[in-house]
C-alpha cells in the first residue's frame, strides 16, 4: 500500500469528518459552537463549520501564499480539525443543542396551551369545592374564584386566536 502525501492524508480526515457529521443531527444550535478566533462562520450547525474548513483546506493547497502564512493557515486547518472532530465526539452528551430554534409563534401558542391547561384544572377544582360548600360565605368566596378564572380563561383563550389569526389569512 503506497504511503499518501500530507495533503492527501489530510483530505482524507476531512472526508471520514463530513461522513461522521453527515450521520449526525444537525440542527441549529442556541449558541454558536465554536470561538469566533477558531471559525468566523455565522451559522451553528456542524456542517456551516465543515465548509469553512473545507474552504480553508483548498487555500492552503493552493500554495499562493508566503511561508508564513501558509504556515499559519495549515496551523488554522489543523485546529478546525481537531475542534470538529471533539464536536462530533461530544454530540451524545450534548442532545440539548441538537434541537432546532422554534418559532417564537409556536413557543408563544406551547406556552399559552399550558396556561389554559392550568386554568382548567384550578376551575374544575373551584367548581366541585364549590358544589361541596356549606356556608354562604365560602360558595361567595368560591363563586368569585370561579370568576376570576373564567375571566383569565376567556383572556388567555382569545390570545391563543389572536396567534392563531395571522395564520390562518395567509
Amino acid at each position: 500500500m503506497p504511503l499518501l502525501s500530507a495533503p492527501e492524508r489530510l483530505q482524507k480526515i476531512v472526508e471520514t469528518l463530513r461522513q461522521r457529521i453527515a450521520q449526525q443531527p444537525d440542527g441549529a444550535c442556541r449558541v454558536p459552537r465554536f470561538d469566533a478566533a477558531l471559525f468566523h462562520t455565522k451559522g451553528t450547525r456542524l456542517s456551516d463549520y465543515l465548509q469553512e474548513l473545507e474552504r480553508n483546506l483548498h487555500h492552503l493547497q493552493q500554495k499562493q501564499h508566503s511561508a508564513v502564512q501558509q504556515q499559519w493557515l495549515a496551523q488554522r486547518v489543523l485546529d478546525q480539525l481537531a475542534a470538529l472532530q471533539r464536536e462530533c465526539e461530544s454530540q451524545q452528551l450534548r442532545p440539548w443543542r441538537e434541537q432546532p430554534r422554534r418559532d417564537t409563534r409556536q413557543q408563544k401558542r406551547v406556552e399559552y396551551q399550558g396556561y389554559e391547561t392550568r386554568l382548567l384544572a384550578m376551575l374544575r377544582q373551584r367548581e366541585a369545592h364549590l358544589a361541596q360548600a356549606e356556608t354562604l360565605s365560602v360558595q361567595q368566596q368560591l363563586m368569585r374564584e370561579v370568576e376570576q378564572l373564567q375571566a383569565r380563561l376567556s383572556r388567555c383563550r382569545a390570545a391563543l386566536y389572536q396567534l392563531d389569526l395571522p395564520a390562518a389569512q395567509a
